[in-house]
């Protein structure tokens, strides 16, 4: 009768690292166990190492492969010799805790699993290994407290992005890998990820575990941490054909499986590029892959020559930005959506990633932290504990390095990533959230007046925002006319340079807003769109039962009583009461900005309202809408309509009447 667990350890140069590995399986408190270490012609002494482990102790197996071939064949090879009742894969420079074992076999078998998932902590070779991946999270995001199927679960974690294909990660019983035919595809890089979506395709129960029994080494000769090659690029491509020949008529699951895809093509461009860039070949006859991969390899090929960018959105209006920037400039981004901000912000990013799969690689959703409010950041790199927490809250979402990216775009220095940029000291393009902002931030933003003062914002020790801080490069405006001039006298505190004293003592230059300058109007890119753009375009904004129409005011709200300007909601109330029956003869729409909170529907049942979570500039896309007058407190989106006869701006002093 064979062992209860059989571990299979594939060995390649690890002469350093084995004795850890194979100490932590040979001291695991189940002793029923059989140990396979295959040897895959290493170079170094590891296999004496082993030999002399093997020689110690009966429960461990040493075989040799003929020739070199790679992890995949060789975890194969430890299934077609493996005798016990479940499996488990380690790597040889890695280890488990002591009670791993006895205590996953336990779980099997109490709750009769073809599969256990369960937890990891990390350990680094070195100070660099740890700064390069020491973000990485070693526990999911989502709660999975119930015994799931392996769809079931596939779905949940494509919901939460908590995928997690790595092998040492999982526990496994074998006769289920048998019977399935679950095999890891021969000579393949990345071969985890094809293996682990056959198994949640075909598990009928598996289980999280909260335990971190894995301990995972990051060090500097490893495959995950090395340059990529052309075969990693094929590992990608395969992965894609694979999951790609999967059918199924579950709607939720096809969309998983969709966004998966999304997810792995957006990887394997990255890693195109990055192999590109070393000087490596990277022709088509360099792929082992067969011709049916030509047309994905030429999609790859494509998507790698389009630089890649991110972009950070609080708002609709700068997702909508974002798309002109990324059509009329033929590059393919990636977006962060901060949620404070973009309500609907996971329907949207699978909206913008279903749509646009050749522009958008991959939106983040980044939700609001507990800790640190993305409305009072100014000071937040200035205190080291919301500024630690503040890192982690970003890290836990993006899960990889923002420096992969040619630019990082923000549209707001204060928000959760241009915070994280400015603690992080990394380099940055700010695009001026609005059409004419630096016009009206005297006027409308009081609490941000301090940047106008030379003394007042050098002496600052917190973030510094609107492109003043040293680490913003460039900044994107709509017409440079509207920096340079304020209030129709040039404004010296713009264009004066000076030093900033870190909150760790460090001085930095902060130079002219002027000289980072660039300007971009936004209405040029909105015509530069082509009509097959425009309707892409409006159709991810806009619902399909939406119809335009010709108005007689159209009024654009702030949230005034959210943000403090106002008293109450009582007194916002009463002000657009009053803008109603001041301005208004026929038919009114109101457009509410994203965060306002208030039911204008129930408030104002004779009035229209559009959808907040439309930006209003897309209706430039609709001939058929059109708004004699248009009128704003303090809303600069009023600058970006176009089929808008009057437009009125009455300016901050209005309030005062209302406070």
């Amino acid at each position: 009768m064979g062992a209860l667990v059989s571990v299979v350890i594939p060995v390649y140069n690890v002469e350093k690292y084995v004795s850890d590995c194979l100490n932590s399986v040979t001291a695991q408190t189940l002793k029923d166990i059989e140990i396979i270490c295959i040897n895959d012609c290493s170079t170094d002494d590891s296999r004496s190492v082993v030999k002399s482990f093997s020689d110690r102790d009966s429960r461990i197996s040493l075989y040799d492969n003929e020739k070199n071939l790679g992890l995949a064949t060789t975890r194969n090879r430890g299934i077609s010799l493996a005798k016990g009742k479940y499996i488990y894969f380690l790597d040889s420079d890695d280890m488990i805790e002591p009670s791993a074992l006895e205590e996953l076999y336990n779980a099997a078998e109490r709750d009769s699993l073809d599969a256990a998932v369960f937890a990891a902590r990390f350990i680094y070779e070195d100070e660099s290994m740890k700064q390069q991946f020491g973000t990485n999270p070693a526990a999911f995001r989502g709660d999975y407290h119930s015994i799931l199927s392996g769809k079931e679960l596939y779905k949940k974690w494509m919901e939460h992005w908590d995928w997690m294909p790595s092998q040492p990660r999982f526990f496994y019983r074998l006769d289920f890998l048998l019977k399935n035919k679950i095999r890891f595809i021969d000579w393949m890089l990345h071969e985890d990820e094809t293996f682990t979506f056959d198994v949640l395709m075909n598990a009928e129960k598996i289980r999280i575990l909260k335990e971190e029994y894995f301990i995972r080494r990051f060090r500097a000769s490893s495959i995950m941490s090395s340059v990529p090659t052309m075969r990693n690029v094929e590992g990608c491509m395969k992965i894609l054909s694979h999951v790609g020949s999967f059918n199924t008529d579950d709607e939720k699951l096809k969309k998983a499986i969709g966004f998966y895809k999304y997810k792995i093509f957006s990887d394997v461009t990255r890693k195109f590029k990055a192999v590109r860039d070393s000087g490596q070949d990277v022709s088509y006859t360099s792929l082992a892959a067969a011709d049916d991969m030509k047309d994905l390899y030429d999609k790859i090929k494509a998507a790698a020559d389009k630089s890649c960018e991110l972009f950070a959105c609080s708002s609709y209006y700068q997702v909508l930005v974002t798309l002109m920037i990324a059509m009329t400039k033929k590059i393919r981004v990636d977006i962060v959506l901060e949620v404070h901000g973009v309500e609907t912000a996971e329907n949207l990013a699978e909206r913008l990633m279903e749509c646009l799969p050749d522009t958008v690689g991959y939106a983040y959703v980044m939700p609001d932290s507990p800790e640190v409010d993305p409305y009072i950041q100014r000071e937040t790199a200035a205190d080291e504990k919301l500024s630690e927490l503040l890192v982690q809250h970003v890290d836990g979402v993006m899960r990889q390095k923002v420096m992969r990216y040619d630019r990082i775009n923000v549209f707001w220095d204060l928000g959760y990533l241009g915070t994280y940029l400015n603690i992080k000291g990394i380099p940055y393009t700010l695009h001026e959230d609005s059409l004419n902002s630096y016009q009206h931030i005297r006027e409308n933003r009081p609490n941000y007046r301090y940047i106008f003062n030379d003394e007042e914002r050098i002496a600052h020790k917190g973030v510094v925002p609107f492109g003043y801080s040293p680490y913003c490069e460039e900044v994107h405006v709509n017409e440079i006319a509207g920096v340079q001039v304020i209030d129709g006298t040039a404004d010296s505190a713009v264009t004066k340079t000076g030093k900033q004293t870190k909150s760790d003592g460090e001085t930095v230059e902060i130079r002219s807003v002027l000289d980072k300058l660039v300007e971009e109007p936004r209405q040029e890119m909105m015509h530069a769109l082509s009509k097959e753009d425009k309707k892409i375009i409006f159709d991810i904004f806009l619902p399909k039962d939406f119809k335009a129409e010709r108005v007689d005011l159209l009024i654009l709200t702030e949230p005034f009583a959210v943000t403090g300007r106002l008293p109450s909601e009582e007194a916002q109330i009463k002000l657009y009461k009053d803008l109603i029956e001041n301005y208004a003869d026929r038919r009114v729409v109101i457009k509410a900005h994203p965060r306002d909170t208030l039911d204008y529907e129930k408030l104002f049942p004779e009035v229209a309202v559009i959808e907040k979570t439309i930006p209003m500039e897309v209706m430039n896309f609709d001939t058929n809408f059109h708004a004699d007058r248009a009128i704003t407190v303090a809303s600069s989106a009023i600058y970006g309509l176009e089929q808008v006869d009057e437009k009125i701006y009455l300016g901050a002093d209005y309030l005062e009447k209302y406070k």
